[in-house]
């Protein structure tokens, strides 16, 4: 057993690295938490960020739709997300360029796709694509709250 003298040693330093690494706890606290309540609820937290969308934002605002899901991650139920900051500037460049397709590659939820369909000029295509089936549905739900015509699935 640990003599009493010998810890007390080393709360200093434990203390210190509790604070130097604080953020980093604090993402693996909040990583843990929602895969806990995933494991007992038996919803994925993308289904659960569709019901509060669904739930919170305004229909055939993207803007809303995004800022939305800023708030469920913000919430305790981290998704990776681009951020408003980022998103601006994703958006900058993408009005820059008038592209005619964009090509968009599975962000959880369809945030991506609603970020850059904002973007597009009038008349552009945007493909996206979902590795995970089970978030498909999530995505094209996104899709249409948003606002935007619905996609068609590739075959």
């Amino acid at each position: 057993m640990v003599s009493p003298a010998i810890a007390l040693a080393f709360l200093p330093l434990l203390l210190t690295l509790l604070l130097r690494y604080r953020h980093h706890l604090a993402l693996l606290v909040r990583a843990a938490r929602a895969a806990l309540r995933e494991r007992l609820t038996g919803v994925p937290r993308e289904h659960r960020a569709l019901q509060f969308l669904l739930t919170h934002a305004v229909p055939g605002d993207p803007r809303h739709v995004l800022s939305t899901l800023e708030r469920w991650g913000q919430r305790g139920e981290p998704l990776p997300c681009l951020g408003p900051d980022r998103g601006r500037i994703v958006e900058r460049l993408v009005r820059g360029r008038c592209p005619r397709w964009a090509l968009e590659l599975g962000w959880p939820c369809g945030a991506g796709a609603v970020l850059l369909a904002r973007a597009l000029p009038p008349g552009a295509r945007l493909c996206t694509v979902e590795r995970d089936p089970r978030n498909a549905p999530v995505t094209l739900s996104v899709i249409r709250l948003a606002g935007y015509r619905e996609p068609r699935p590739a075959p």
